[in-house]
């Protein structure tokens, strides 16, 4: 038995939650998302609670050096084609007291995001990533290259992976640096991407108020209807409704 199958065998095979997992969480819904929207993963349908205890038993490679248990986690994930098997590795990755050694290597994180391909994994990352940025903040030089890829989870990436939750973060990134790119992706057409513009221009509220209301004045027209309510979620009723006005005018 590899390591791949020892999982399965303690996730126990699929649930009767597993195309509801898949419609929620992989976006399998037609004529409501593009073939560049929907995963390609399969979907047992565990919860995170699952996925979470599973990661913490003991399997015949727990008792391997952290170093040796963390290459076999990392195969796990980029060898599955199941959804449920990828979250577990990934929630062993993810162990707070990883967090040193997952700083360390860096750059194995960083090496997963391009096999990305539903929001529940993006988010994950991005709390790792965001993390990380938070000790090395060279690592924004990245987020500027994915800012421009093809890969629509990558671009996703650029943006929620500067704060994912900017109250965690310890040296969050000055809103300056951060518009630049949310502002490169306002028109983009993907709609997952357009939720992390959404998700960004909000956590930039929590860090610099001002300059994310000044930047959202500018670009209020410009602001996808997907992106715009996390985009305006802190903002005092007033000041939506001023600028919703300000979006529904032709100028």
């Amino acid at each position: 038995m590899n390591h791949i199958q020892h999982i399965e065998k303690q996730l126990r095979g699929p649930t009767q939650n597993a195309d509801f997992l898949a419609r929620y969480i992989g976006a399998r819904m037609p004529g409501q998302r593009s073939t560049g929207e929907q995963s390609r993963l399969i979907y047992w349908g565990h919860k995170v609670p699952v996925h979470r205890s599973v990661a913490k038993a003991k399997f015949p490679f727990s008792h391997l050096r952290e170093e040796e248990q963390w290459e076999i986690w990392l195969s796990v994930w980029h060898g599955s084609k199941i959804y449920d098997v990828k979250s577990v590795a990934l929630h062993w990755l993810s162990e707070p007291k990883r967090k040193a050694f997952r700083l360390k290597r860096w750059r194995d994180l960083a090496a997963i995001a391009p096999s990305i391909d539903n929001w529940a994994h993006s988010d994950g990352l991005s709390s790792l990533l965001a993390e990380m940025l938070d000790e090395r903040p060279q690592f924004f030089s990245q987020l500027k290259t994915w800012n421009k890829s093809k890969n629509p989870w990558l671009r996703r990436q650029s943006l929620v992976g500067i704060y994912c939750y900017a109250r965690m973060r310890k040296n969050p990134q000055p809103a300056a640096r951060a518009l630049p790119l949310v502002k490169n992706l306002l028109h983009d057409p993907h709609f997952y991407v357009q939720r992390g513009v959404g998700w960004t221009l909000r956590e930039i509220d929590r860090v610099d108020t001002v300059k994310q209301h000044a930047f959202v004045r500018k670009h209020v027209r410009d602001v996808n209807p997907i992106a715009w309510f996390a985009a305006s979620e802190l903002y005092p009723v007033k000041l939506r409704k001023e600028l919703v006005l300000l979006r529904r005018s032709k100028g």
